[in-house]
């Protein structure tokens, strides 16, 4: 299995080829800070993780104490439950297959402490981003934190990218053939700059209290 980058991560697609389950491998810097603030919350937390694929963050979440649903468009059922099972955290873990551009997840979940998104909201175009992090926002509890990141466009995956000089709310486009193949990234992506990402967030309603880029080059922030 070939490794993809400075981290060391290997090249295991997800199920519906949209990148790679880099979760299930390792916590970057992000993870970390959800995790963090899980820590500081005296009462028993919850969280979700949103696009979890095999939910390697949804377990971690939970082995700090919260209780966690891990949600994705595809059926990783199975393995999460097993992993969970492995962790020793069943209990605190359950698992629902939706589609979270048709999804209310509040009415449908009820609200959370801390909601994880990592390495999904690029697949959508950016006005449909915008509605999901409304969905998401309408989740937090009083004082809860979303976690969020995007492909950066001005990682390696921004190369001979086509909507790279487009405006964020036309951007829309297949990354280059060689990007396709080297991290599974199929279909239709919005890259993001760090202050798109920003601007993302604080369009849907939300106050952004740290944003960054990875050594990659993808873009995150933790907002509320």
């Amino acid at each position: 299995m070939s490794v993809l980058n400075g981290y060391g991560d290997k090249r295991n697609p997800t199920i519906s080829n949209h990148g790679v389950d880099i979760a299930a491998q390792r916590a970057d810097d992000l993870d970390g800070m959800a995790l963090d603030h899980l820590r500081s919350i005296k009462d028993q937390a919850r969280a979700l993780d949103v696009a979890s694929a095999s939910g390697g963050q949804a377990i971690r979440m939970a082995l700090v104490g919260a209780d966690v649903l891990a949600l994705d468009i595809d059926d990783y059922s199975e393995a999460f439950h097993t992993a969970a099972s492995s962790a020793g955290v069943e209990r605190r873990c359950g698992f629902v297959q939706q589609d979270i551009t048709e999804y209310d997840v509040a009415e449908k979940l009820g609200l959370f402490d801390v909601i994880v998104c990592q390495r999904m909201i690029h697949y959508v175009p950016y006005g449909v981003a915008i509605d999901i992090v409304r969905t998401l926002k309408e989740a937090l509890k009083p004082g809860g934190r979303l976690y969020l990141s995007a492909s950066g466009l001005h990682s390696e995956l921004g190369t001979n990218y086509p909507g790279a000089q487009q405006p964020i709310d036309q951007r829309y486009e297949l990354l280059s053939d060689a990007m396709v193949e080297k991290h599974a990234i199929m279909g239709l992506v919005c890259l993001y700059s760090q202050d798109e990402l920003v601007s993302l967030l604080e369009t849907a309603g939300m106050r952004v209290e740290q944003s960054f880029t990875s050594a990659f080059g993808n873009v995150k922030a933790v907002a509320r």
